[in-house]
């Protein structure tokens, strides 16, 4: 017969993914094949959830066979992250995948057999992302179009961003239906220019993109140009804006606006990126104290003096070896001390939890995790918040005895 339900056309991989199949009275179990990226994920059989007077009922979850194919990996950086100090709008194709599902009936023949049917249901199509659920709304349409309505990116922090002249960001979204991105620069003076940018996608494409929007990646850098270009230098700047659309002859936004202002660079800052909770890229500079700190740890053992038997004018020499240190490792730290606002708090829980955290140290990426930290997310009392957090390095690989 067929599939009656489907998930959402964009769904999430940390839920359940669940089809409901109508099938024959006669049909007793079916053969469930999962095709996650246009391939085939794996086969498993699936009992009738439910019958009734005319149909058997299948409800199965197939939520386990996608969430292995999706980034975050644990052996490679995941591409909503791209080069440093440039433009770019990405495919992460790494971090979206199709899905549907082929059912094949199985019957009881009259020679008590079981019977596999050759003759196949599709279910439709959907996508999936490793995305918590915005807000508490649960489904994914305010991320796409055209469910959303100035849809939103997949970020955490929809509000304006506070950047150096060198910082690196990045925002994911969802493609479908846009083609271009708009960025609105903003003079000192009040004055204002528009660079629409060419994103070399079709608008019916299901995917998922990750567009370079700081400082460090647009001014003095090239794309390929629709209206306008990018200006040399952020020197007579004070803020601009960026969107996605679609490009037609003009440019109609889509997407939510984000405000970005510029702030002359300052010694006392530090940049992160990290795997965020909608399952795209985020980013922050954190202005405060920041500190490094190794803390080195390993076991120190007593020897038991040696003693030359044989004679000789010295029975044990000074520089014998009576105290060692064993098991040794060197863990080298970044605390960041600073005030932020309760929505940045709220933004920062987030890095606090992801999976895949990145400094920018020399102008390269260098992987960090967050250690386990409680953070206040809201003072009913206070604008800012105060946070202490320690951004840890892996271990140092040192000589050993």
């Amino acid at each position: 017969m067929s599939y009656t339900i489907n998930p959402d056309d964009i769904s999430s991989s940390l839920y359940p993914l669940t089809f409901r199949n109508v099938d024959a009275t006669a049909t007793v179990q079916q053969k469930i094949e999962v095709y996650v990226g246009g391939s085939l994920s794996g086969t498993f059989k699936a009992s009738k959830s439910s019958s009734n007077s005319t149909a058997s009922i299948f409800d199965t979850n197939v939520q386990s066979f996608v969430q292995s194919e999706l980034a975050p990996f644990v052996e490679s950086k995941t591409t909503v992250f791209p080069s440093l100090g440039a433009f770019s709008i990405t495919e992460n194709t790494d971090v979206i995948k199709s899905l549907y599902c082929k059912a094949f009936a199985e019957t009881i023949n009259s020679s008590g057999f079981l019977v596999t049917s050759t003759s196949e249901q599709l279910s439709s199509t959907c996508f999936i992302i490793p995305a918590n659920f915005y807000g508490y709304n649960y489904n994914l349409a305010d991320f796409y179009q055209p469910s959303g309505n100035d849809f939103k990116f997949l970020t955490a922090l929809n509000g304006q961003r506070e950047i150096n002249e060198n910082t690196n960001l990045y925002l994911s979204f969802l493609g479908r239906g846009n083609n271009a991105t708009e960025f609105e620069f903003f003079t000192n003076s009040g004055s204002s220019s528009v660079t629409v940018v060419d994103m070399v996608n079709s608008t019916g494409n299901n995917s998922l993109y990750t567009i370079s929007y700081g400082a460090a990646n647009v001014f003095g850098t090239s794309a390929i140009f629709h209206v306008g270009n990018f200006p040399t230098s952020s020197t007579a700047y004070s803020y601009y804006n960026v969107s996605v659309g679609r490009y037609d002859g003009a440019y109609t936004r889509l997407s939510e606006k984000i405000k970005i202002n510029l702030n002359p660079d300052c010694s006392d800052n530090i940049e992160v990126h990290w795997f965020g909770i909608h399952g795209g890229a985020e980013s922050f500079v954190f202005k405060g104290l920041i500190e490094e700190e190794k803390r080195i740890e390993g076991d120190i053992i007593n020897l038991s003096q040696k003693w030359n038997v044989a004679g000789g004018l010295a029975k044990a020499n000074s520089y014998d070896k009576q105290i060692i240190r064993s098991d040794s490792k060197v863990n080298k730290s970044i605390v960041v001390t600073a005030s932020i606002t309760n929505d940045e708090a709220e933004y920062i829980s987030t890095l606090i939890s992801s999976p895949e955290v990145y400094v920018v140290l020399d102008n390269k990426y260098v992987s960090v995790i967050v250690e386990n930290y409680t953070i206040n997310t809201s003072n009913n009392r206070n604008p800012f918040i105060d946070i202490s957090i320690k951004l840890t390095f892996a271990n140092q690989p040192i000589s050993q005895l």
